[in-house]
C-alpha cells in the first residue's frame, strides 16, 4: 500500500482529501508542513503527497504553489473538498468568552469577515487546523479557540460554538495528488 504524505494531522482537509482519494487503506505519514510535505516526497519517504493548493475564497495557497513549481513533481490527480469551518473550544468554553483562536494561516484567511467581526478574538497562526483544535483542548483554556472541522472537533472531543464561518457558505479547497 501507498504511503501519502500530507500536512497536518489526523482530522485535517489534507486527511479527509486522502481518505476520500484512497479510502480507508491509505496509510498516512503527517507533516509538520508543507516544506516538511514536499522534502518527504522528494526524499523518496512517501509514494505520494496530498496538498492544497486552491481555495475558493483566498485562491491559490501560495506557500503550496511555490513549493511545487520548485519541483520536478507531477500533479496526478485533484479532489475538490468542501471546507465548513468551525469555531471550537473546550467542552466549558462560551464563545462571549474568547480571547484567542487558533488555525492555519489559511483557514484564517477564509474566515476573515467573521473574525474581523470579532476583533477582540486575537488570531494565532497554528499548524494545520486539526492540530490547532487538538492543541486547544490539550491546554484545556476556555478562553482559547480554534478554527477547523466538524470531523477534528469530534476526533479531539471539542465543542462546536459556532458554523459555517468562512466567507463563503459553498467554500471548497482543490487537493492534488502529487508524485515523482
Amino acid at each position: 500500500m501507498s504511503l501519502i504524505a500530507i500536512q497536518g494531522v489526523k482530522g485535517s482537509y489534507s486527511e479527509e482529501a486522502v481518505l476520500k482519494m484512497f479510502g480507508s487503506r491509505a496509510r498516512i505519514l503527517e507533516c509538520v508542513d508543507f516544506a516538511a510535505t514536499f522534502e518527504t516526497l522528494q526524499n523518496g519517504n512517501a509514494n505520494y503527497a496530498v496538498v492544497p493548493l486552491k481555495n475558493k475564497i483566498v485562491g491559490d495557497i501560495e506557500i503550496a504553489v511555490s513549493l511545487l513549481q520548485k519541483t520536478s513533481l507531477k500533479v496526478l490527480d485533484e479532489l475538490p473538498l468542501e471546507v465548513r469551518h468551525v469555531l471550537v473550544g473546550t467542552q466549558n468554553a462560551e464563545f462571549e468568552s474568547l480571547k484567542s483562536v487558533r488555525s492555519h494561516v489559511e483557514a484564517l484567511k477564509q474566515c476573515r469577515k467573521f473574525l474581523s467581526k470579532h476583533a477582540q478574538i486575537q488570531q494565532i497562526i497554528g499548524a494545520d487546523t486539526a492540530s490547532s483544535i487538538r492543541r486547544i483542548i490539550e491546554e484545556n483554556n476556555a478562553e482559547n479557540a480554534a478554527i477547523g472541522s466538524r470531523r477534528a472537533a469530534e476526533i479531539y472531543g471539542a465543542k462546536i460554538l459556532k458554523e459555517n464561518i468562512a466567507d463563503d457558505l459553498e467554500n471548497w479547497t482543490t487537493f492534488y495528488l502529487i508524485g515523482n
